[in-house]
């Protein structure tokens, strides 16, 4: 692929990252911060950065086991009342 691809593709993830430390709520954050891993990760592969793709891999997986522990309280909370 074209370095401008490459590196528009690592400016999304930059930008999604900034974008989600903007959110106040933890659930966007961690949806924000999810999407911008997600870019991180396609960018350490086209860079063959495994550092990149493993840290992109962790905060995937823990952003979506508490956004699925998010779900769950809240959904909860509305059987209650």
């Amino acid at each position: 692929m074209t370095n401008i691809v490459i590196e528009s593709i690592g400016y999304i993830a930059i930008l999604t990252g900034f974008f989600a430390i903007t959110k106040k709520d933890m659930g966007k954050f961690r949806l924000w911060h999810l999407i911008s891993s997600f870019f991180y990760i396609i960018y350490g592969a086209m860079l063959n950065s495994m550092p990149l793709v493993i840290a992109g891999i962790v905060f995937c997986i823990i952003h979506v086991y508490h956004l699925i522990k998010l779900y769950d309280s809240n959904k909860g909370s509305k059987l209650k009342t």
